[in-house]
């Protein structure tokens, strides 16, 4: 774009330079010359000034558009990255499910595990209350009237 307005510059300062040079290599009198440069330079204002414009007009329209691409570009991004945080999101409960699914297993195990030794103590206690009572039952009583044992 720099290298455009450059040349419509360059063209511009040509032009006026040229003009500039063959009215004052005219066959005409003084006067009439500047008469003419002084015509030729309003035109050449006039001129400048409508190139301006028109490069005012194109540079808010390219403006115009770049601005709807970017805006278009980031809706893009946006939600491009809407969608990577929803599947994160998924991927972080589906996690955080089959943890708690874990510990739940674990859970029941060490309960189970606990239950099943609550029942062997149990078991091992009746079991020895019945040795003891066996023991007890086949030992002859040696306990005296006093209800002591008698001395060795």
């Amino acid at each position: 774009m720099s290298e455009k307005r450059d040349f419509v510059v360059g063209m511009l300062v040509g032009s006026a330079i040229g003009a500039a040079v063959a009215l004052l290599y005219a066959p005409q009198p003084g006067d009439a010359t500047r008469d003419m440069i002084k015509q030729k330079a309003g035109e050449a204002k006039d001129r400048a000034g409508e190139l301006a414009s028109t490069a005012k007009e194109k540079a808010s329209t390219v403006a115009g558009t770049i601005s709807t691409t970017v805006a278009d570009k980031a809706g893009t991004v946006r939600d491009s990255a809407k969608g990577v945080v929803d599947q994160v999101k998924s991927t972080a409960q589906d996690l955080v499910d089959r943890g708690r699914t874990l510990v739940e297993t674990k859970k029941d195990q060490v309960a189970a595990a606990v239950d099943a030794g609550k029942q062997a103590y149990q078991e091992k206690r009746n079991e020895l209350e019945a040795d003891v009572q066996d023991d007890m039952d086949s030992t002859p009583s040696t306990i005296g009237s006093s209800g002591t044992a008698p001395a060795a």
